[in-house]
């Protein structure tokens, strides 16, 4: 354990490197510009998303580089990218009248213990899930082979794309610029990347519990809404206002549970006799059977009894998989299963994105900036209406970054931006048309590189349940399957996956229901656009997530799945507003205890006396306020509760009750259960550290080894090695490739390689995938039971031996 410690630690130095470098362009991206009686910014200038904004503009100039084939995937091309964003961050500051209003003594040092706490926050979170990480490192299972190898690949690449490690020949076809962050970490680190593996999921772990944390602080000390143009903030019963810092840190760390680690109501099912496989039952029909009998101490035990039992049966991979057919996942799950995969190494973009729309959607004209003045004269940049150019630019960027990461999450965000802007209130059309055709013109460009290599996979947009009359059909890129191809989730399954959402945003409704009409007239009576405020926002924020989970009531995207064929789409678009719920979530619950009990408002009203027309200052508390907040109390709590409980059971049976620490590196499992196969791979990897030391295009060279089925052991020795094999997870492949024409053939060579008698066949199927490496293991003598193993010693020589298992070197 002590010396994970130190490997943690030196990961972190890491990462510390990449935020401090990042911090000037994070400083300009959050500066003191949002509209208020004074300069009024994000709490802390946007320091816990400098390792975000670092990661990401780091990795893609790296990316670009070695996509232009200007310089070579290196230590030097990332030294290169972290310069080029320090230099830009500097120039990007310059004459910034904030840093001299806080260059006194105390400025500097209030500056310095809150970025140095921000900074403990973040190291304790990475300590402590490395920590819970370490009782099962294992990388296997679920996705890691896959996700393991497009890293490995990449690392083993000079030029991009990379190689498909499991389709030797061709680049890899998916969307894979967040492993492409890992490799240029891993790189910069010096570190393995059987480490860097486990350490990433607890970066992105750290990285989602802090900047949800600096959402969540940010959203209360902002305010609750506007009336003029000037922050009403929240006030406590003597009128004053409430500016408390442990209100703030409540709301951040509300916000940060939910996002980080919360589950949805699913887990009721704990208090009931529970379910087997997919046979999911209602739970009012799983209830013990026990509440007929008597009163008395053993009715009191068999009650305790049985909830003891409910706890230790409950399986909390239900709670995605609840509504049959379909996944349904959210970042606490991801967390514990381990997944470095796109929808995970996503998140830091996609709460970056979120901040950025906090402050482009509440920022008014930056008065102290002296350059900035003379932007906002220029009559093309004044029609955004109050947006800095810098933000604009750099949420283009982001939504190309989402879209090479999470394919899906480039079009949501882009989708957010635009109904926030048409939603906005004070924006003609040309300058909405502006603001959209920057982010995505910035877009394009960014992603370029990456899809001129890239074929979707996605084959339009399919409806569901379609009539029977125009079953089979086409019309563009609308899909009309057949009639069997309907799928409706049933209103108490999805309500217990959403419910507790939906029920906690009740009282920001009500509230800014009562609000907006307060606010909408002018002292002549005529209307006047009330522009946006935070709860407006959040309110954006609720229904566009409300939309992406109903969105597959409806319609799905097609790809090659057949009875799971919305499974994908729901994952996709479900995973982004869980998110999106639990920030709106964390800032109404928070709110709603900053205000209980307030002063002759009702939670459902909400209004200030001034507002509501209302200028008596006497009476005492509104009786029926109170109750109507005791009444939402009342049910918010066993919600909340149930919610907050998820990470207890997935914790618990993932990693065996945190019972053993393993330590974190990644390949204990293998050499335990297949050590001469571990042998094989280090061999292999010390052949990639010679070839790059002589400039030899290492990640050309293929091998080729038993193909199986997905989420198997199957295509270990590509995927641990990068060396791209002839064929391996099949269906996988067949999801990329668009088709299983291309795999089947494959396969078959594979077959024909390990069994055909024929030297000849053998050696022109080793010729025609560039096979430079044959691999025989455990594996390969456990499928292929007719294996011609003499041949190989006659079309090339055995280089490597251990155990049973043999390389083969073809020339």
């Amino acid at each position: 354990m002590a010396l994970d410690f130190w490997i943690v630690l030196q990961w972190w130095g890491t990462l510390f490197l990449v935020g401090a470098v990042a911090w000037p362009v994070t400083k300009r991206l959050f500066e003191r510009s949002m509209t208020g009686p004074g300069p009024v910014s994000w709490w802390d200038e946007g320091y816990l998303f400098s390792k975000a904004v670092g990661m990401a503009v780091v990795t893609w100039i790296v990316y670009v580089l070695g996509t232009a084939r200007i310089l070579p995937f290196s230590a030097a091309s990332i030294w290169v990218g972290l310069v080029v964003v320090f230099l830009v961050g500097l120039w990007g500051n310059r004459g910034n009248q904030s840093d001299r209003e806080d260059q006194g003594d105390k400025g500097w040092k209030r500056k310095a213990m809150v970025m140095a706490l921000e900074e403990l926050f973040f190291l304790a979170a990475l300590l402590f899930w490395s920590w819970i990480k370490g009782h099962e490192p294992s990388i296997r299972g679920l996705e890691k082979f896959m996700d393991f190898g497009f890293m490995q690949s990449i690392l083993n690449s000079q030029y991009f794309p990379p190689a498909d490690m499991w389709y030797a020949g061709s680049p890899i076809n998916y969307y894979y610029f967040g492993h492409m962050v890992v490799a240029v970490l891993t790189r910069l680190s010096g570190l393995d990347l059987a480490y860097t593996f486990n350490l990433m999921l607890a970066t992105i772990f750290a990285l989602t519990m802090t900047m949800s944390f600096s959402i969540g602080y940010q959203l209360i000390f902002i305010c609750h809404s506007r009336e003029g143009g000037n922050p009403v903030l929240l006030k406590k019963k003597d009128g004053s206002p409430i500016r408390s810092g442990m209100t703030r840190i409540f709301s951040g760390l509300l916000t940060a549970f939910l996002v980080t680690l919360a589950g949805n109501l699913q887990t009721l099912y704990a208090f009931t006799r529970g379910y087997t496989g997919d046979n999911v039952k209602p739970f009012w029909e799983l209830a013990w059977n026990i509440w007929s009998r008597g009163a008395g101490s053993s009715f009191a035990g068999e009650i305790w009894g049985k909830l003891g039992e409910g706890f230790n049966t409950y399986w909390y991979a239900n709670a995605t998989r609840f509504i049959p057919f379909t996944i349904h996942e959210f970042p606490g799950y991801s967390f514990v299963v381990s997944d470095v995969h796109g929808h995970v190494l996503s998140i830091p973009f996609v709460l970056l994105a979120i901040a950025i729309l906090i402050t482009m959607s509440l920022r008014g004209v930056p008065p102290h900036r002296r350059d900035d003045a003379a932007i906002f004269n220029n009559r093309l940049l004044r029609r955004t209406n109050g947006l800095a150019m810098t933000n604009i630019v750099f949420y283009g960027f982001l939504v190309g970054v989402l879209l090479m990461t999470n394919a899906l999450d480039g079009p949501i965000y882009f989708g957010l931006f635009i109904f926030l802007t048409l939603i906005h209130g004070k924006r003609d059309w040309r300058q909405i048309a502006l603001l959209v055709g920057g982010v995505l013109l910035i877009a394009g460009i960014t992603s370029l590189p990456f899809l001129i290599h890239f074929k979707s996979f996605v084959t339009g947009v399919a409806v569901n349940c379609p009539p029977s009359f125009l079953a089979n059909t086409k019309f563009g890129p609308i899909i009309f399957e057949g009639v069997e191809k309907c799928q409706i989730s049933p209103l108490w399954m999805w309500w217990l996956l959403w419910g507790f959402f939906v029920y906690s945003v009740c009282p920001l409704l009500f509230r800014h229901s009562g609000l907006r009409a307060g606010i909408q007239s002018k002292e002549d009576g005529s209307r006047v656009k009330p522009g946006m405020t935070v709860e407006k926002l959040l309110i954006v924020f609720f229904v566009f997530a409300l939309a992406l989970v109903i969105f597959p009531e409806f319609f799905y995207f097609k790809d090659i799945y057949p009875a799971h064929f919305r499974s994908n789409t729901m994952f996709k678009l479900g995973y982004e507003a869980f998110i999106l719920f639990s920030i709106v979530a964390g800032y109404t619950i928070a709110s709603f205890v900053m205000s209980f009990p307030r002063r002759r408002e009702s939670i459902f009203l909400g209004l200030d006396p001034r507002l509501r027309g209302d200028d008596k200052k006497d009476g005492g508390d509104d009786k029926w306020g109170i109750f109507w907040k005791l009444l939402f109390l009342v049910f918010l709590l066993p919600q909340l509760f149930l919610v907050s409980i998820f990470p207890i059971f997935a914790v618990r049976s993932y990693f065996n009750g945190l019972k053993t620490y393993e330590g974190i590196y990644g390949f204990n499992w293998m050499m335990r259960e297949y050590p001469t196969d571990y042998l094989a791979i280090q061999w292999l990897n010390n052949q990639n550290v010679k070839c790059q030391m002589s400039n030899v295009k290492c990640d050309r060279f293929a091998i080729v080894e038993a193909d199986g089925d997905s989420y198997t052991n199957s295509a270990r020795l590509s995927a641990f090695t990068g060396h791209p094999t002839i064929i391996g997870w099949a269906v996988h492949e067949w999801l990329w490739r668009g088709t299983y024409d291309v795999v089947a053939p494959r396969r078959e060579e594979v077959r024909q390689i390990y069994e055909s008698e024929d030297p000849e066949l053998t050696e022109t199927i080793l010729t025609k995938y560039g096979v430079r490496y044959v691999i025989v293991g455990k594996l390969e003598r456990e499928k292929y039971k007719s294996l011609q193993e003499w041949k190989f010693g006659e079309l090339g020589r055995e280089i490597f031996r251990s155990g049973e298992t043999v390389i083969y070197a073809t020339y």
